[in-house]
This record gives structure tokens, sequence and C-alpha cells, in this order.
């Protein structure tokens, strides 16, 4: 009888407890809301309300720059391949390429455009061109893709034919590509 009656009890307890962490007025003691991403999400795409979602977790789990809420992400693009489940920070938006210290970022016409859909925002490149056709010229090395253009993802690019991205290098290179690469597509050699 007497265990009868604690499985009764544990069972509604059980009930109760899943009641009360389905419910979205309930606000329990120590947790604070986080957008995650509900499936996995491609760097270099700009980011829409369908792929995410707001959960909420233990304080102590917050990382740092969580974001809490959608709006958040309005527009933002992420900076690189985030897996489902994924809590996301401030740190995963390209609101604006940055190049950081001692570097510049400049934009690139792939002669190639074959090879945008195995490029990720963050992926190192070594830059290449070709004057007389008969020899490549190396303009930068190691730089690293910071955006990639949606529209040139997406192959409706209208006024531009190849695809765009931008990279960051140090300045000496991002002048080379600018003045080498803009008379013609430049080739990208991924590292």
């Amino acid at each position: 009888m007497l265990t009868r009656h604690r499985r009764l009890l544990a069972a509604l307890l059980a009930a109760a407890a899943v009641i009360l962490l389905a419910s979205p007025n309930t606000d329990p003691q120590g947790t604070v809301p986080v957008v995650v991403a509900r499936r996995a999400l491609s760097g270099g795409a700009q980011i829409d309300g369908s792929g995410l979602s707001v959960i909420r977790v233990p304080a102590a789990l917050l990382p740092d720059q969580a974001l809490t809420n959608l709006d958040q992400t309005s527009g933002q693009t992420l900076v690189a391949d985030r897996p489902r489940g994924t809590i996301l920070t401030r740190a995963d938006l390209l609101s604006a390429p940055r190049a950081g210290p001692g570097q510049a970022i400049t934009g690139v016409r792939l002669a190639d455009p074959s090879l945008l859909p195995m490029l990720r925002v963050g992926q190192k490149v070594t830059i290449v061109t070709s004057s007389d056709r008969s020899q490549a010229e190396v303009l930068a090395r190691s730089a690293v893709i910071r955006a990639i253009s949606r529209a040139a993802a997406d192959g409706a690019l209208a006024s531009t034919p190849e695809p765009v991205i931008l990279v960051s290098t140090d300045p000496d290179s991002a002048a080379r590509i600018a003045t080498e690469g803009s008379a013609q597509g430049v080739g990208l050699v991924m590292e």
C-alpha cells in the first residue's frame, strides 16, 4: 500500500514539474531567456527568425554577451556556422565587417563563381590573379573571409556578374587587391 501511494505521489510531482516547465508565464528562479539555433545555421548567411528560438537556461550557464531576444538578430549575418542548440552571442553576429587591429577590408570579385558554395565566413584563403594569363601573382596570403554577398550567394547579382566577398588582410595586401583585382576577378586558394 505504501509503495502504491509513493508511486502515485511521484507521478503527480513529475506531472507538476512538466506543467511548470512548459508554462510560458513561469519564470523559474535563476533562469534567463537566450536565443538558440533551432537548426544548423550557415556562416555568412543573413539570420531570419525561422532558424531561431528563445529558451530559458540557468543563469550560471549564460555565456558572455548572450542574445536574449530575437530582435537583437534582425538583419544580422552570422560570422560562422552554428550547430542546432547553440546559444547565440554578440560575437556570432557580423553587424558590420570588422578588420581588426592592423588589418583592412576589401571586396573581392571571384573569377570562378563555382568556388562560392565552398567558402565560409572566417575561412582563410590566398588571393591570386594573373595579369598576362601565364603566371599567377599572389595578392594576399591568409586573407580571412569576413562576409559573402547575400546576392552573390543566391546568384542574383544583376549589375555584377561575379560573386563578391569581403576579406580582411594587412593594408598593403588590401591595396594590391583593390588595384590588381579591380580590373578582373581573382582566384582563391583555400588554406
